[in-house]
């Protein structure tokens, strides 16, 4: 006689009568999501319209997380922000970066009795399309600009030198401040703290999905000058340099510039427009030939190379006039001791003190 197993039907049993855990558990997190009280929408817009291209559910989980407080709502958006970019910042950090641009924050140039506020930074990417976005152009400007407000004077008998070399890591934690027209709206600066140099390049990273790196910056700063003191200024020139829509020339990018110091002693006539103008070319000079040094010789040249000797050139970006007359090809120390007698400025005269100049990718040779 056949044996008959119950095992199938025994099995279909079970199936049949058995509680499903799966449908259970939808059910009880939908009941938990009806339970959390629901974010007045007054909230939700106020978050949108401070931190614009926040998601809707975004805002209200932030809201729920601080039980309605819109300044912890922000500070908890910040948080998740900040840890998104730092996990992929982490993840693209290995990847080359050899674009970018290099920018210059001058809040102050010794001028007008304001004393000197400045910087310059080199900010890398891996593509040049990155490289010229807003939102990256917009970074750059808000680390140069912050860097040159935080500022502090260095000079002293042990460290005879107005520019400050700064590491990357050093100045991770500054607060950095918004650009005036930044492409991406920030918050007010009343709506909590500052988002620091590391967090803001980490949140861009992970916008542009590309490797951005801090790759170099120096500041500038310099107490305004006591009367019948010596003056110090400062002045840049930038190639292929964009300025802002309003003109603001207070900070410009490009892929090649120039950070001037200049020291000028008193006595004389000396126009403001003049000197601004006169400064500026001595910057662009040294955009145009590969300068390493002011005053310092000893390298070896062949006569159809230019020196890297500031002082040594022959200058190019200035033409002879009425207002200053030279001969062509006289040498950039030259022209200044003409441009300073002519000025009837006291002592040596108006002088270049220090010099950089940077090119995206480069090194610098101090």
């Amino acid at each position: 006689m056949a044996r008959i197993s119950f095992l199938p039907r025994l099995a279909t049993t079970v199936l049949a009568t058995a509680p499903l855990p799966a449908a259970r558990h939808l059910h009880s997190s939908h009941s938990l999501l009806a339970a959390l009280p629901k974010p007045p929408m007054a909230l939700i817009s106020k978050i949108r319209s401070l931190r614009p291209g926040t998601p809707l559910t975004l805002a209200r989980s932030a809201l729920v997380a601080s039980e309605n407080d819109l300044d912890g709502a922000l500070k908890w958006i910040a948080d998740q922000a900040a840890s998104s970019g730092a996990a992929k910042a982490e993840r693209l950090k290995g990847r080359e970066a050899k674009e970018g641009l290099v920018g210059v924050a001058m809040l102050g140039d010794g001028m007008g009795g304001v004393g000197v506020r400045a910087a310059m930074v080199e900010l890398s990417c891996e593509t040049d399309f990155v490289a010229r976005t807003d939102e990256f152009r917009d970074l750059l400007e808000s680390i140069a600009r912050s860097l040159a407000f935080f500022a502090e004077p260095s000079f002293s008998i042990t460290s005879p030198t107005h520019i400050t070399t700064h590491t990357p890591a050093s100045i991770a934690d500054i607060p950095i401040l918004p650009p005036p027209s930044a492409s991406v709206p920030t918050k007010p600066l009343t709506e909590g703290p500052l988002p620091t140099i590391a967090t803001s390049i980490a949140t861009t990273i992970s916008r542009l999905g590309e490797n951005i790196s801090l790759r170099r910056a120096v500041s500038l700063a310099v107490e305004p000058a006591l009367r019948r003191t010596d003056l110090h200024l400062a002045s840049t020139y930038l190639h292929g340099s964009k300025t802002s829509a309003n003109n603001d020339t207070s900070f410009q990018s490009g892929t090649l510039a120039s950070l001037l110091v200049f020291k000028l002693p008193p006595g004389g006539e000396v126009e403001k427009p003049a000197l601004q103008a006169f400064a500026r070319a001595i910057a662009r000079q040294v955009v145009a030939v590969p300068t390493t040094s002011v005053r310092k010789s000893g390298e070896v040249k062949t006569e159809e190379e230019h020196s890297t000797v500031l002082y040594e050139q022959p200058l190019i970006t200035l033409s002879s006039s009425d207002k200053l007359e030279f001969e062509q090809g006289s040498l950039v120390g030259e022209v200044l001791k003409k441009w300073s007698a002519k000025a009837g400025v006291d002592g040596e005269g108006l002088e270049v003190v220090e010099v950089r100049r940077w090119e995206v990718g480069g090194e610098e040779v101090e």
